[in-house]
């Protein structure tokens, strides 16, 4: 077995040890349970640190496990989940008969795997499946941040905050607003994109969670920001909010 193999097998053993701790555990720890020396255990933590899969607690603290993880854990369901859950999302489509979008994260963007409208729409957004979108501008976005824990939201902050844009009047790039929209959102369940990504046009999502209460997709409802305040964005939620449970349960 070549050298690279084996430091390869090193570094995900340390991944899943880290697996057994939710809460995080020190380099000490692993390196004495995993049988590495702390400077080859501190090189593959820095790694996987570097590149958003791992987060130190503190300076000099635990390390655990980010949710970028968990995004790669679920790849290998996303070809196939559009069809899981195509019926839930064409049910929602016909009581609303509005934009109904399906849509998964990666890394610090969402993913739009699946996307249904109206066959007689006056109406559709630029939106189409495979689209990567940016997550601090739109309502599924702001989901997942939403219920992430203050070192991923910090995390995300700083890897993007140099390149995040003002696509619109009302696009949040204040970190204290931002933030502060992100505890509203997890306190009342529901996101909404105010004409944050595109003037005329917003939305509501609401995040579908795994078994861990950790959001994995989230389904979205967009259209043009008259016709949605219309309908009232509390009342969209609730749809979404009972199409969300029924996936979870179709994936449980």
């Amino acid at each position: 077995m070549s050298e690279h193999i084996k430091s390869l097998i090193k570094a995900l053993s340390v991944l899943e040890f880290l697996g057994k701790f939710p809460n995080g555990t020190s380099l000490n720890h692993i390196s004495q349970e995993l049988g590495m020396t702390k400077s080859s255990v501190h090189r593959v933590l820095s790694t996987y640190e570097s590149e958003g899969y791992v987060v130190q607690l503190s300076s000099g603290g635990d390390y655990r496990l980010t949710m970028k993880l968990l995004h790669v854990g679920q790849s290998a369901l996303n070809s196939d989940v559009t069809g899981y859950i195509k019926p839930h999302l064409t049910s929602l489509l016909e009581a609303v008969n509005e934009t109904v979008n399906f849509i998964s994260f990666d890394g610090d963007n969402i993913v739009f795997k699946d996307k249904l409208e109206p066959r007689d729409a006056s109406f559709r957004t630029r939106t189409y499946v495979g689209l990567h979108s940016p997550a601090y501008c739109s309502a599924a976005g702001k989901c997942f941040l939403a219920f992430a824990d203050d070192q991923v939201r910090e995390a995300y902050w700083q890897r993007n905050a140099n390149t995040m844009k003002r696509l619109t009047e009302r696009t949040i790039l204040d970190k204290d607003e931002f933030f502060q929209s992100l505890d509203r959102i997890k306190e009342r369940g529901y996101a909404i994109d105010d004409e944050e990504n595109e003037a005329g046009i917003s939305c509501v999502a609401t995040p579908v969670f795994n078994k861990e209460k950790m959001p994995i997709y989230a389904i979205s409802i967009s259209s043009l920001t008259p016709k949605m305040n219309r309908m009232g964005f509390e009342s969209l939620a609730e749809r979404l909010s009972n199409t969300a449970k029924a996936i979870e349960e179709t994936l449980s």
